[in-house]
This record gives structure tokens, sequence and C-alpha cells, in this order.
């Protein structure tokens, strides 16, 4: 799931120093560049209800060049271009439609390429999403559980392979979606011949427990999809509230390699002060359950911003939840000066084998802050870096968009 990375780290566009930021779920992540950036270009202005505003208009194209300096992926580039227009000038109740690809490459052999689309239709009673993806991607994997993350040892590995998704939804009331999700990947996780052949002893017990995922694997799934949306702007939203939820079932019953199944479950809530300032709240949980799980499809703390100040993977089990709040400020003022905008925010996570498990002293927190910069006139969207604080160091974060 890495289109942050080429996903929301390298799709979200996350450039995450210090340790190293492993792209587990590439191709997850690498679908999300589309769904996740392309919607960028048509945020409206946060006082206005953009399915309104975004009727009739014509479509517009987005293109960003992202700049790479990682220690997880190398240095390189990301990018992402894609088309926003709405499906019908008549429609003025459906949010424009996009269209999209995206990628990336850096200098130590990563490599991804994403196309998607998000349709909205009939006055947003459908919301159908597609995405495929192909990837490459390097990475540093530092185990399953806390314990291996607060150690901070890795192993080098290489995830390769393909993969696509399809998410139709239907309204069956105001802000209420039902639909599924349909997906399928081809994966092959490998580690260096010397390493996996000769591990050195302090990171044998990372490499013993990979052993099962080194091989090319199918898997593929089927499940529900539930939405209740009520935000005022899909793209910057200062009232309302997303509750989004999903479960995920891979079964050899229809072509996957394994049997197991993915919970996860996201509400956010946005509370506007006034016209420039914005209360942010979120909070999140999944779960990965089954006999055996791919490392890939565990829980990964510090994915999607959840939370900012960790590198995404460096702490993964099969359960996790993380909350944090932000505080949203823009300069009320006119011209050149009021483009800028500030955010303050902190949360606290943790991973474990079950929730229950979840002790005071298995507590991550984490903290921070950051500067907005308006990119456009008509619509304010805002390029963001952040830093954020937890208790393994820290991270940058330079992307498009809010964080949630």
């Amino acid at each position: 799931m890495i289109v942050a990375a080429v996903i929301q780290n390298v799709l979200l566009w996350d450039q995450s120093p210090p340790p190293r930021e492993p792209e587990l779920r590439a191709l997850a992540l690498l679908s999300m560049l589309m769904i996740s950036a392309t919607p960028f270009v048509q945020a409206q202005d946060p006082q206005q209800n953009s399915n309104a505003t975004n009727a009739g208009k014509k479509g517009e194209w987005v293109i960003a060049p992202i700049p790479i300096n990682s220690p997880a992926i190398g240095a390189g580039l990301a990018w992402v271009a894609g088309y926003v227009t709405p499906i019908s000038k008549n429609d003025k109740v459906s949010p424009p439609s996009m269209f999209g690809a995206g990628g990336l490459f850096t200098n130590n052999g990563s490599r991804a390429l994403a196309i998607g689309t998000k349709l909205y239709a009939k006055e947003d009673k459908y919301r159908l999403t597609l995405a495929g993806a192909h990837a490459s991607i390097n990475y540093d994997l530092f185990g399953i559980g806390k314990l291996s993350g607060d150690r901070g040892l890795s192993v080098p590995v290489k995830l390769k392979g393909a993969g696509f998704f399809t998410e139709p939804l239907f309204r069956v009331s105001k802000g209420v979606y039902f639909g599924a999700r349909v997906q399928y990947r081809n994966l092959r996780l490998s580690i260096e011949d010397g390493v996996e052949n000769n591990p050195p002893a302090e990171i044998a017990d990372i490499v013993d427990a990979t052993r099962d995922n080194l091989s090319r694997q199918k898997t593929v799934a089927v499940g529900p999809r539930f939405q209740w949306d009520t935000r005022d702007d899909k793209f910057y939203p200062r009232h309302g509230v997303l509750l989004d939820t999903g479960i995920d079932f891979f079964a050899k019953a229809i072509g996957s390699e394994f049997t197991y199944q993915y919970y996860k479950a996201a509400f956010n809530k946005y509370i506007g002060l006034g016209d420039h300032q914005v209360i942010a709240m979120r909070g999140m949980g999944c779960a990965a359950e089954g006999d055996q799980v791919p490392i890939y499809d565990l829980c990964l703390f510090g994915f999607q911003n959840d939370l900012r100040g960790y590198t995404a993977g460096r702490y993964q089990d099969r359960r996790m939840f993380a909350t944090q709040g932000e505080y949203r400020f823009t300069i009320p003022k006119q011209g050149f000066v009021g483009r800028f905008g500030m955010v303050a925010f902190a949360g606290i996570g943790g991973v474990a084998p079950k929730f229950t498990e979840v002790g005071f002293s298995d507590i991550l927190p984490a903290g921070g802050g950051g500067i907005r910069f308006r990119l456009t006139n008509k619509n304010p969207i805002n390029f963001r870096i952040d830093y954020g604080v937890g208790k393994t160091g820290g991270t940058l974060i330079v992307g498009v968009a809010e964080a949630f």
C-alpha cells in the first residue's frame, strides 16, 4: 500500500527521514496515488460546498512532481498527473470524477507505476473506484511487534509485483453508502541472498519470521464496505464526519494462496472555528486475523500519517490503533501572505498481537507541527511540510493536501 511513498507514504507523498521508511503494501499504496493524489486539484474554497461549486465546471489538469530524498528508498522523484471533471454537467450534486496516473523512481532501484479513476454519478448515488499498479520497492523490514520496532534492527528486502482493485459503492440514504471491494495481487518478497542464507545473529529472528513470505504469492479478496460521509467538502472539510470501514476476506476458494481477514475502521471529524481555523480529529484501528497472514498485510503503524513522527512499518503487528488531533490555521490576510497557514498535531497509538495486550508502556506518542502554502488561486490546494516527533525520533513529511 504505497501510492504516500508512491501511497500515502509515496502516494501521499511522504518523505520520512531516519529511521528508514519501509514501503510495505507497495501496491495498495501505489493504487492510492490516484485515489489520494488526484483529488487534491479539485478542493474548493473551504467556505463553499465543493459539490455545488464544481457542478458544470470544465475539467482541469493537475501535474505534480515531488522530489524524494529518503533513507528508505533513496533519492528520486514521485509524480502524479490527473484530470478532474464532472461526468455530467447537469449533475449539481456529485463531486467531480477523477482520472489519474502516478509513480516514482529512485536511485536505490525502487520503481512504481499506477493508474486509476474515481467516479461519482447520478447525484452522488453511485461511487466507483478502480486502480491498478506495478511496483518494485526496496525497503527495510523491522520485524513484527513493538519490541522489534523498539530495537530498530532491519533486514533489506524487495517487494515486487502487480495488483488491482475495484470498489463500487451505492447510496442507501443521505450520506450513507454500502458496497464491496474486490482486489487481486501477485507479489514476491525477497531478501538479499547473503542475508537470507547466513543472516547475522542480531537479525536472524526477522529473517526466520519472513521465510514463509519469500515466494511469489497470489492474494485475492472480496469484502463489504460501509461509509458514512457528511463532510461539507471531500478534500478540505470544515464540518462533518467520515466513517470508513471494511473487511477483506482472503480465501483459497477464490484463488488466494492464504485464507485470512483484514479489518479496518477509521473515523474523522471536522469542526470549523470561524473562517480561518479548523479542528480535525481522527481515530483508526485495524486487525489481521488468520493462521497465516502475509507480513505485508499486517497492520502498519505510521501509514497514511497515523501517526506522523514514526517511520511507516517500523511498528507492525496483527492489531493497531492510532488517534490524533490537528489544529489548522490560515493567515487572515489578502495577497501573498494570505497563502500561508500553520498546523499543530498530537496523538497516540500502539501495536500488539491483540488489543487486550496493549499496555500503558506500549503506547506510542507523537506530536509536531507544520506549515502550509496555498498553491492555487481558485482552489485551496496546500503544499504541506510537517515535522513529527515520536518515541524513536522524528520524521519530515512533505506532500500536497492535508494529512487527513
